[in-house]
């Protein structure tokens, strides 16, 4: 499988790859003059040959460009309700295999986990590391943005940015495919998920009033790091992305 790497910026006929990016290209797959590589950069997927090595850094040389492949045509944004350790990062891995562009934690009423400025800051910075590998492995176009954690109030306060809004709540809503069926133009969805002991019936009516839309996933609970994944693939096909 071609190494794939993603850069914030290609200018140029050539790319320089960050330091850890080429140790990896050069140390672990040992690669070496004409092996080929494609470097994701603003939604455009370039093939590049390694050509040098100058400073540690490898050097490709660009021989082709196109679009990225690997992107749904919706636009997923993930507000998780803060949860315990690997939870988060459970949620993170596989919501950027599925396609999920930006993941904002949340601290609900529920919340166990509680961040300082500090903390929150270092979380941030593991988890966009951990969107990075993801979307790497499991060959997206684009990076996530993983945003700093927000407040429910902060959170909420970004419904009107997006076409649709939906509240997963065991209290009770429409359907996920009836509120999906209603609104076949959305094309930007946000997603609410609560943590580990759900929403409370004041989240979510702070929500509804603020154009979110409440839904239920079925009859069963699920859990915090399940909700958000078997959501985003109902969405994902319920939109045709699954062909």
């Amino acid at each position: 499988m071609t190494p794939r790497f993603f850069l914030e910026r290609v200018e140029g006929d050539e790319v320089v790859l960050p330091r850890a990016d080429s140790h990896h290209l050069l140390r672990v797959l040992r690669a070496g003059p004409g092996t080929p590589f494609v470097v994701l950069s603003g939604g455009m997927a370039y093939d590049c040959v390694l050509h040098r090595v100058e400073d540690g850094l490898a050097r490709g040389r660009i021989r082709a460009a196109e679009p990225a492949a690997g992107e749904p045509a919706i636009r997923i944004t993930l507000f998780q309700g803060l949860a315990k350790g690997e939870k988060m990062e459970m949620v993170l891995q596989h919501g950027t295999e599925l396609g999920i562009a930006e993941f904002v934690a949340v601290a609900a009423a529920r919340s166990v986990v509680r961040l300082d400025e500090r903390k929150a800051a270092q979380r941030t910075e593991r988890w966009q590391r951990i969107a990075r590998e993801a979307a790497e492995q499991s060959r997206r176009g684009a990076v996530p943005t993983v945003a700093p954690p927000h407040t429910w109030k902060e959170a909420v306060a970004r419904i009107p940015e997006f076409d649709l809004a939906l509240v997963a709540w065991e209290g009770g809503g429409e359907p996920l495919r009836a509120a999906l069926e209603a609104r076949p133009e959305a094309r930007d969805i946000a997603v609410f998920i609560g943590p580990e002991g759900g929403l409370t019936a004041e989240e979510v009516e702070l929500a509804r009033q603020a154009g979110a839309v409440p839904v239920t996933l079925g009859p069963r609970i699920l859990r915090t790091e399940t909700a958000p994944l078997a959501a985003v693939a109902a969405i994902l096909y319920a939109r045709g992305e699954w062909g």
